[in-house]
């Protein structure tokens, strides 16, 4: 187990020494000024000019110039943004509430429908049921997001008028930002009519949710159907089924749990998904999260927010992949012993 913990560390220091280069070389790939690329400021003095480069190392090797870059990362310094001249961390944790909680409330609505409907599938297999599952998943899952949003939209906004199809909140609502979650700031705020807020709200989450669920909720179908169908054919399930156990005592004690510890690692892949199709779930809803502070980055041509998102994203991606793995290796003992016996 030691071993394997080594192997997965040094997969993520690797990993992000080479997310950190490739950060490193946009700040002089982009067209401009190395400086003003690295510190975000655009309008200099000549003696600040000269102290900014001489901070910087821009002035010396790249490999010492690599270095200093390392130094600011590790204290947190990315520089300022071009459109708000704000520190772009500052910027960061200002956007990252948002996009968490669209993304939580996206991986519930995943976890609550696709798991079921994956098992029924599973046990299902070969049947009218598990045709019907599939058939639907396999068309959505066939559909661009940016399509199911803009339906979406057209459905349940411009025809019918449910439900809003852009921000947070209603702009008659002012929420005091207490910790960046809207809910939980509505909770925690003095306001007079918290229950309307809170289902203009609820309203304003509904259409972008279920798109970004839509994505990853065919993928954990296809994942948990191909799983139940392995762990079916296996022998204990037989064995299991010849001493007279009902059906949900079958699936409830050996069927679900066995078939879940096999698509946990895949749980990364459905991160990754997650992440990428929140960005485009924000730019079609105008959801003030990373994927839309990220968009307007590119369109007011900001390279240090540019630079900075490519390294925390990335970082984060492949983080949440490795602690993945590490998880379904502490759970999952057969994983251990397959380890163990190839070592």
């Amino acid at each position: 187990m030691f071993i394997y913990l080594i192997r997965r560390l040094n997969l993520l220091i690797t990993t992000l020494f080479v997310i950190s280069i490739i950060s490193f070389s946009l700040g002089h790939l982009f067209p401009g000024d190395p400086v003003i690329n690295f510190s975000g400021h655009p309008s200099l003095t000549y003696s600040e000019y000269q102290t900014i480069s001489q901070q910087l190392a821009l002035d010396k090797s790249y490999f010492e110039q690599y270095l200093v870059y390392l130094t600011r990362i590790f204290h947190g310094d990315f520089g300022v943004s071009f459109g708000s001249q704000k520190p772009i961390v500052d910027d960061f944790f200002r956007v990252l509430p948002a996009s968490i909680e669209l993304s939580f409330y996206a991986l519930v609505v995943t976890l609550v429908i696709s798991l079921p409907l994956g098992l029924w599938a599973g046990i299902k297999n070969n049947t009218l049921i598990d045709r019907v599952i599939f058939s639907i998943a396999t068309v959505f899952n066939s559909i661009p997001i940016f399509w199911v949003g803009l339906l979406f939209i057209l459905i349940f906004t411009l025809n019918t008028g449910w439900l809003p199809m852009s921000g947070r909140l209603n702009l008659l609502y002012e929420v005091p930002t207490i910790t960046g979650f809207l809910l939980l700031d509505i909770g925690l705020s003095e306001l007079p009519n918290k229950g309307y807020v809170y289902l203009d709200a609820l309203h304003h989450l509904i259409l972008p949710t279920i798109t970004l669920a839509v994505l990853p909720v065919t993928l954990v179908i296809g994942m948990m159907r191909s799983s139940v169908i392995h762990v079916m054919g296996l022998p204990y399930i037989k064995a299991a089924q010849t001493k007279g156990l009902s059906s949900w005592q079958l699936i409830s004690r050996h069927v679900f749990r066995n078939a879940l510890l096999p698509i946990i690692p895949q749980f990364g892949l459905l991160f990754n998904t997650l992440v990428t199709s929140t960005m485009i779930t924000e730019v079609i809803f105008s959801w003030p999260g990373i994927g839309h502070w990220i968009i307007e980055a590119i369109y007011q041509r900001d390279f240090p927010a540019i630079q900075a998102a490519l390294f925390i994203v990335a970082s984060m991606m492949i983080s949440i992949n490795v602690l993945l793995e590490i998880a379904h290796m502490l759970v999952n003992p057969l994983m251990r012993k397959e380890f163990n016996a190839t070592k």
